[in-house]
């Protein structure tokens, strides 16, 4: 048909899969789903497929629904050597080249004006498919009846788990993820679960969390802190990305990045475009060591560099998951894995990132209770007591791959049951008394988060050393544990104090 067989400075799994898709033209099938992993050079693959295409004389248009991955692949085409349009805004048309690459905004509102070009299209590729259940998607695809669609995802389902049976009609799947990272295209997964929301009692709306609740429960001081404690302690100073349930949740992440002396940026949808490019930019050169977001990242954006991703949006969605581990797979020079940092339970909601499920256009990830399949305790994700690693026990593998520590069975801390995590708590840990200016430190961050002035740290201090701090130029500091314990303990003191003031005071006057 109108793909050749001559295909240059392709891997032999992206030609296969372009094989495969050739082979369901040939049996009449019209619309085509191609399963690749996040990292596997999905739009190399359209780029092939759109540069043999136009070989052949044929129209075609790569649609996508965001500016970064449109001119990602117009990007991709220039090294093809493919003279194409570009149908988005601020960008010149190029109405008579056969190959255009659109925004799915951009024709939307310009299908119906009397001076577009409405451009032909013998072939039509949609990038992040899991997407075209949309509108714009549906009405564009209605728009070319006789079209060859191929759709291209890392994740062929709905936010609900629901498969994409309704639109495409064969489901072609490229090499898997563990499949990738043993042949050296992506880098193994490291994957460490230090501490666990508290998700009971929150809806799920459209398939995943309520948001709204979902950020009241994450977006709190004592677990934002927990993620700036454990960055520190696990990725090293790794390039990090993290992931939000919020703006305000992202922000303030951010920001308390920056208090403890860690270059970090913040992007979001609603920014101005040349601002979101900056702050990428300043992590691909090091001028930042930490780049939080909300729903900004998730797809269409690589950065290599990037060796640590923390998760501190639970989700039920489990494309999503996917694709928020999925952005720090790729090699890169001296880059052996790719840290996990999980706070939100994603891994014990939905597995490794390696096993992945074998994709079905008819498939639902979500299961009745009855319809789940229980695996035995031993076969469960374990997190290690010493270093919160989280592994699989096995015959051959008891202990932690990473500490090598083996818990006995009182030690065990975290095992799944019936798809639900259960804690057991630690042992108690006598620690040595904190130092001074830690401490000072701990209750300046914690005063400045609820607006209080910076004397009621002093007068905290003084309650529990018995004099003022020697001096003030002490910076704010991530509140541990320990001294949000005794900050309650103070707090309650103080209640206790000022109700005997009162009780003093009414008696003084009756009598």
């Amino acid at each position: 048909m109108f793909l050749q067989r001559k295909m240059d400075k392709l891997r032999d799994y992206q030609i296969q899969a372009i094989e495969k898709l050739r082979q369901c033209f040939f049996d009449g099938y019209k619309k085509l789903l191609l399963v690749s992993p996040t990292g596997s050079g999905k739009t190399v693959i359209a780029s092939s497929m759109l540069r043999q295409a136009q070989a052949s004389r044929k129209k075609t248009m790569f649609v996508a629904h965001r500016r970064e991955l449109v001119m990602q692949c117009s990007k991709k085409l220039y090294e093809f050597g493919v003279e194409h349009g570009v149908i988005m805004a601020n960008k010149s048309p190029n109405p008579f080249a056969s190959v255009q690459v659109c925004s799915i905004q951009t024709f939307t509102a310009r299908k119906d004006k009397f001076d577009f070009d409405k451009p032909e299209a013998d072939l039509i590729i949609l990038d992040e498919a899991h997407r075209s259940v949309s509108n714009s998607f549906q009405q564009l695809i209605k728009e070319y009846p006789d079209a060859t669609v191929v759709g291209l995802t890392a994740t062929p389902i709905r936010s609900d788990g629901q498969g994409l049976g309704h639109i495409y009609e064969q489901l072609v799947e490229c090499a898997s993820i563990q499949e990738l990272i043993e042949q050296g295209y992506l880098v193994p997964t490291n994957i460490v679960a230090p501490t666990i929301p508290d998700l009971k009692g929150i809806k799920v709306i459209a398939g995943d969390y309520d948001k709204k609740v979902l950020d009241t429960r994450m977006n709190v001081p004592k677990l934002v802190g927990d993620i700036v404690k454990h960055w520190r302690e696990y990725a090293q100073y790794r390039p990090t990305v993290v992931f939000c349930t919020s703006i305000k949740h992202s922000k303030y992440v951010a920001n308390i990045f920056n208090d403890n002396g860690i270059p970090a940026g913040h992007v979001d949808g609603e920014m101005p475009e040349v601002e979101r490019e900056r702050q990428l930019q300043y992590l691909k050169d090091g001028k930042i060591m930490v780049l939080s977001n909300c729903m900004v990242l998730t797809e269409g954006w690589d950065c290599p560099k990037v060796s640590c991703v923390i998760i501190a949006r639970p989700t039920k969605s489990y494309g999503l998951y996917l694709q928020m581990v999925g952005r720090s797979l790729r090699p890169y020079p001296n880059k052996k894995d790719t840290l996990i940092i999980d706070h939100a339970g994603c891994v014990y909601e939905h597995g490794f990132p390696e096993e992945v499920p074998e994709w079905k256009l008819t498939m639902s990830k979500v299961k009745a209770k009855s319809d789940r399949i229980v695996e035995p305790i031993e076969k469960q994700p374990f997190t290690c007591v010493k270093c919160h690693t989280v592994y699989k026990p096995s015959k051959e593998q008891k202990g932690c791959p990473n500490c090598s520590f083996i818990p006995t069975k009182k030690e065990e801390q975290m095992l799944i049951k019936e798809g639900r995590l259960v804690e057991v708590p630690k042992p108690k840990i006598v620690k040595p008394e904190i130092d001074k200016k830690d401490f000072y430190g701990q209750v300046l961050f914690y005063s400045r988060q609820r607006g209080y002035n910076d004397g009621w740290a002093s007068y905290v201090f003084k309650e529990k050393f018995g004099h003022y701090p020697y001096t003030k130029k002490i910076p704010p500091k991530v509140t541990s544990d320990d001294v949000l314990s005794y900050i309650k303990h103070y707090n309650i003191k103080q209640a206790k104090r000022r109700e005997q003031i009162k009780q003093d005071r009414y008696i003084s006057l009756r009598k």
